[in-house]
């Protein structure tokens, strides 16, 4: 977990966006709560590879979170949505998914980040 770039480099991985910041009208401590609950739930799920903080295409932070495997990142965001508090919803918390294939050229890579909201 401590050296993320050599693990993005040897495996394809798959991430979730985390909005770090909560929506209007949301509950700051309850969505606060919400983000902490699927920080640590993710640490402890196989597959998990780290977290790299990030702005979206907006410019807010969101905190990207990387699994080794689709299976891994479906099987953490199903486990946490039961544990979110009630009034956040996982869409409210969760930017976007997605997997940075590499096959792909850098720029295209950098046009899947783009797209998905990473920049």
């Amino acid at each position: 977990m401590n050296n993320i770039s050599a693990d993005l480099e040897t495996r394809p991985p798959f991430y979730a966006l985390i909005q770090l910041a909560a929506g209007p009208g949301m509950d700051a401590g309850q969505y606060s709560e919400a983000i902490a609950t699927l920080t640590s739930i993710a640490m402890l799920k196989p597959g998990f590879l780290g977290f790299e903080t990030d702005r979206d295409a907006s410019g807010n932070s969101v905190r990207i979170t990387y699994f080794d495997t689709h299976d891994g990142l479906q099987t953490w965001l199903h486990d946490a949505s039961e544990l979110l508090p009630y009034a956040v919803k996982l869409d409210d918390v969760i930017g976007g998914t997605g997997c940075l294939w590499q096959w792909l050229g850098d720029e295209e890579q950098e046009e899947k980040r783009y797209a998905s909201g990473i920049y």
